[in-house]
């Protein structure tokens, strides 16, 4: 699904998008100029059905070179060792603490563990050890081709969460993982590192990038007027209310 002429949305948990897997988190996809990069990595059980969506849009998928994660939950995180065996010349990105815990398939500390007891993730559901090749550190640009993305500490969802915000198609655009929806909504939920206070922070220096368009990790893609949707989180937050969680 083309969103804007460099952007598409290749893969989705939500039924009325490019669904994937209903367990997938939204996974995008941006021509650079100089090769293809993905934001996000999808479950795992996916990736053949992504790639065909990559050739629908007219794109090719052997010249993805980039998949970078916003956070370790396998919604997000979890197709990383698919993505690697399927493409294993690409760079899978993350924050320093999710690489650590990606390459020892530590499911206690990305929660996989508590989301298959709750059902989130079905019982065989696993989370496999992948080697990340860029570790991503806050507060500091990434080159992807003739595009520059800002990496934003983004944590309270989750530990080590990240945003990429940069400018493509001349518009200022936001990939904020869970950190923020449309609407100016979060997703709070009872793990070890969901912080409500680092979220509403996470939200404000967002919000501070003034950008355009709003591409979250689920929810329909905001490709105008974002700013209304952080307005609306920043609203409650001025009022030391919570914005609304999404779950």
């Amino acid at each position: 699904m083309r969103l804007t002429e460099r952007i598409h949305l290749v893969g989705s948990g939500e039924p009325d998008l490019a669904t994937a897997d209903p367990i997938d988190s939204q996974v995008y996809l941006v021509d650079t100029g100089e090769g293809l990069a993905c934001i996000e990595a999808g479950a795992g059980r996916s990736v053949e059905r992504i790639l065909a969506e990559v050739r629908a849009g007219g794109l090719v998928p052997e010249e993805i070179r980039w998949v970078l994660l916003t956070h370790g939950h396998a919604d997000h995180a979890g197709g990383a060792s698919a993505w690697h065996r399927r493409l294993p010349g690409i760079a899978i990105g993350a924050s320093t603490s999710v690489a650590g815990w990606l390459e020892t398939a530590d499911e206690e500390a990305t929660s996989v563990d508590r989301a298959r007891r709750a059902g989130i993730y079905p019982p065989e559901h696993r989370l496999e050890p992948c080697a990340i090749d860029l570790v991503l550190e806050p507060g500091t640009t990434i080159e992807l081709g003739s595009i520059r993305l800002e990496i934003v500490p983004t944590e309270g969802h989750a530990a080590g969460h990240l945003a990429f915000v940069g400018e493509i198609d001349g518009v200022l655009t936001a990939f904020s993982g869970d950190a923020l929806f449309p609407r100016g909504r979060i997703l709070l939920q009872d793990t070890w590192d969901c912080d409500v206070r680092e979220a509403l922070r996470s939200v404000e220096r967002l919000a501070a990038r003034d950008p355009g368009r709003l591409l979250a990790g689920h929810l329909a893609p905001i490709l105008d007027g974002a700013r209304q949707h952080f307005d609306e989180a920043l609203t409650r937050i001025a009022r030391l209310a919570v914005p609304e969680s999404i779950a």
